[in-house]
């Protein structure tokens, strides 16, 4: 057994109740733990994104695109009392669009001061302070609203905890016990085909297990359920593979290492960043755990 394998053995038999026992017991002041754990993860992750491009010789502001990330979650963390200050009483799902609006414009609104010597890598500088606010901030804002902003507070998170631990967790023990054909994608050529279906089973299989946790939802049926995990799993092994092409362009093999077993907090978070988005507005288009008023 590889060092690696007993890492990432500990973190699931120990990381994963320790995260549970939190959402479970500690979940006072709308899961105010989880949000500053959001915020670390913001923090830490955009750091390594601003790495990976300096690393391709584009510099870009970590400390400015940082307090933008923090801000966007904040603002969404904040957006019930929020709404109370206004007429309209906007909803969180508009405090979050607003948020990421403003934020992505304030990522690149630095950039018309820019002075002439600057100019042959301008472009390159705000393509990458755009992403970088789009990939910790505005990604890290939609963990924010699973975390906060629904009704209930202890069945989305431990639904969608489910569906992306589960994901990554059965496809790496599918692929290391059963994969063989390997090499699929370029980017992540250790992945193999068994490795993506047992993803898949894992997100679909915890849709099923949240139908019958946490019946009060509002799935409907099983149908519900299995679709969110479908459509989590896509987004899950997808947000994983696009974390890898950055890494490949940036002549990486990690992040960084402050994650044993893992890498960097972006090769951790990577896939719940990007499922993120996906799972609310399902979540939110299909009514299930009712939003907070």
């Amino acid at each position: 057994m590889t060092k690696n394998t007993v890492q990432r053995l500990m973190i699931f038999f120990l990381g994963i109740p320790a995260f549970i026992a939190v959402v479970l017991f500690l979940s006072f002041g709308r899961n105010i733990l989880l949000f500053a754990v959001v915020l670390v993860v913001q923090a830490l992750g955009s750091r390594e994104a601003v790495s990976l491009f300096k690393a391709k010789g584009v510099a870009v502001s970590r400390a400015y695109l940082t307090t933008l990330s923090i801000g966007a979650s904040a603002i969404v963390y904040a957006s019930p009392a929020l709404s109370s200050l206004f007429p309209s009483s906007p909803g969180s799902l508009e405090w979050l669009l607003g948020a990421v609006a403003i934020g992505s414009l304030a990522a690149i609104a630095p950039f018309a001061f820019a002075k002439t010597d600057a100019f042959p890598l301008l472009l390159a500088r705000i393509s990458a302070s755009l992403f970088v606010f789009f990939y910790c901030g505005a990604l890290g804002a939609f963990l924010v609203y699973i975390t906060s902003c629904f009704g209930q507070s202890v069945a989305p998170v431990l639904t969608f905890a489910l569906m992306t631990f589960g994901n990554d967790s059965l496809a790496w023990l599918v692929g290391v016990t059963l994969g063989r054909k390997r090499g699929i994608v370029a980017v992540s050529p250790g992945k193999s085909l068994a490795g993506f279906i047992g993803g898949f089973a894992g997100s679909i299989a915890a849709g099923a297990l949240a139908f019958f946790l946490f019946p009060e939802a509002g799935f409907g049926s099983m149908l519900g359920a299995l679709a969110l995990g479908l459509a989590t799993a896509f987004t899950t092994i997808l947000g994983d593979l696009v974390e890898s092409a950055m890494k490949r362009s940036a002549s990486v093999k990690d992040s960084s290492d402050i994650v044993p077993g893992r890498g960097g907090i972006l090769d951790s978070f990577d896939s719940l960043l990007f499922s993120a988005p996906v799972f609310v507005i399902i979540a939110a288009f299909m009514g299930f755990f009712p939003i907070l008023r």
